[in-house]
C-alpha cells in the first residue's frame, strides 16, 4: 500500500476529482428546480466510480489483460440480453435494469475492447490485410450490437479506437484506400438502411441549423446561444437565461459544456480545458513503447480525447447531435464508471515500473 500511495500519480487524480466536482456542480445548476436529484446521484456516482478506480488499480495488469476477452464476451452476451429485454429511453434500448438501477452496456465495452486491441497490436509489426481484418471484426460485434440499439454516439466513440490503432501501429497504403472505400460505401448504406429520421434531420440541420430552428436544429442554436452569451465570466451560476428558462434540452448530459459557457463564461470554459489539457498530457507522457501497456493508456486515452472534442464541438455546432456525453462531467453513472475504471487500469500501469511485488 505504501508503494501505491508513494508513486501514484497524485496530479493526475487531483485533477479527475476537479472535473468530477465540477461536473456535479454544472449538473445542479442544469436540473435547476425541475431535477434536483441529478446533482446529488451524480455526486454518489462520482464516490462510487472513485472507489472502483481504485480497486481497479490494485489488480496486477497481467490479470486484467487475462480477463479481457471473457469480459468482452459476458458483455457481447449482456447487449444480446439489452437488444431484446432492455430499457427504452427516447427511443433506444440503451439501458439494462438490474434491480433498482439501469446500466448502459455499451459504456463498458470500452475498456476490455481497447485492452484486446492493445495486446493484438503489442504482437503485430504492421497493420496489413489480415490484421486490419481481425481488428475490424474485434470492433464489428459491439459496434453492430451497439447501432442496432440504436446508440450512434456511442458506437462512433467506439470506432475511435480505429482511428487509434492505425495512428500507433504502421498500416499498409492498400489497407487506407480500401478503409476509405468502405466507409464511403458504408455511409451511404448506414443512411438509407440503418438511420431513423430523426437523425437523418439532426445531421441535415447540422449543416443550416437555422433553417431548422423549429425542429432538429433547436438544440444547436440553443447551445450557440448559451454558449455565446457568457461573455468573459458568465452570467453567474444559476443564472443562465438559456438553462433555466429550459431553453437549452439535454443540458445535463450532452450540453453541459452550453451551461459552462453561459454561467461562467470564457473563464470558466478555459479552466475546464486547462483541466483536460492536465489529463491528457501527463497520460500521454507514459512510456514503454511497444508493449500491450503502452498501447492500452494511448488507446483509452485517445478515445477520451476523442469524445471530448465531439462533445465540444457539437455544443458549438461544428458536429452533428449523436448523444455523446462530456467524460468525468456529464450526468451518467455508467459512463462515469467505465472511464474511472479505465483510469484505474492506466494509473496502475504508470505504477508497475515502481511496485516491489513478488
Amino acid at each position: 500500500m505504501s508503494d501505491f500511495l508513494r508513486f501514484s500519480d497524485r496530479v493526475t487524480a487531483i485533477v479527475l476529482i476537479m472535473i468530477g466536482l465540477l461536473g456535479i456542480l454544472l449538473i445542479a445548476s442544469a436540473s435547476g428546480a425541475s431535477s434536483p436529484a441529478y446533482h446529488l446521484r451524480q455526486a454518489v456516482f462520482l464516490v462510487v466510480a472513485l472507489l472502483a478506480g481504485f480497486l481497479a488499480m490494485r489488480i496486477r495488469t497481467e490479470t486484467v489483460f487475462r480477463l479481457a476477452l471473457p469480459a468482452y464476451v459476458v458483455l457481447m452476451v449482456l447487449l444480446v440480453v439489452q437488444l431484446a429485454v432492455g430499457h427504452e429511453v427516447a427511443g433506444t434500448r440503451s439501458w439494462l435494469r438490474l434491480g433498482v438501477i439501469s446500466v448502459q452496456v455499451s459504456e463498458f465495452v470500452k475498456i476490455p475492447l481497447a485492452l484486446m486491441l492493445a495486446r493484438y497490436l503489442a504482437r503485430i509489426p504492421v497493420i496489413g490485410a489480415r490484421e486490419f481484418l481481425r481488428i475490424a471484426a474485434m470492433l464489428g460485434l459491439p459496434v453492430v450490437l451497439i447501432v442496432l440499439q440504436p446508440d450512434m454516439g456511442v458506437a462512433f466513440i467506439l470506432l475511435s479506437l480505429l482511428l487509434g490503432a492505425m495512428l500507433l501501429r504502421r498500416v499498409r497504403l492498400y489497407v487506407v484506400l480500401g478503409l476509405v472505400l468502405v466507409l464511403a460505401a458504408g455511409s451511404v448504406a448506414v443512411w438509407h438502411t440503418v438511420l431513423k429520421p430523426y437523425q437523418k434531420s439532426r445531421v441535415i440541420s447540422f449543416l443550416n441549423p437555422e433553417k431548422f430552428s423549429q425542429s432538429s436544429g433547436y438544440q444547436i442554436i440553443q447551445s450557440r446561444i448559451a454558449v455565446g452569451s457568457g461573455g468573459l465570466s458568465g452570467q453567474g451560476f444559476m443564472r443562465g437565461s438559456q438553462s433555466q428558462l429550459d431553453f437549452l434540452p439535454t443540458r445535463h448530459t450532452d450540453f453541459i459544456v452550453s451551461v459552462l459557457g453561459e454561467e461562467f463564461g470564457f473563464i470558466g470554459i478555459s479552466l475546464m480545458l486547462l483541466l483536460f489539457f492536465l489529463l491528457f498530457t501527463r497520460q500521454l507522457r507514459f512510456r514503454g513503447v511497444g508493449t500491450a501497456q503502452f498501447y492500452f493508456v494511448y488507446l483509452f486515452t485517445g478515445l477520451i480525447l476523442f469524445q471530448f472534442l465531439v462533445n465540444i464541438l457539437m455544443a458549438i455546432g461544428y458536429f452533428p447531435v449523436m448523444g455523446v456525453p462530456l467524460p468525468f462531467v456529464s450526468y451518467g453513472g455508467s459512463s462515469l464508471l467505465s472511464f474511472m475504471l479505465g483510469e484505474g487500469l492506466i494509473f496502475r500501469m504508470k505504477l508497475n515500473p515502481y511496485l516491489h511485488e513478488n
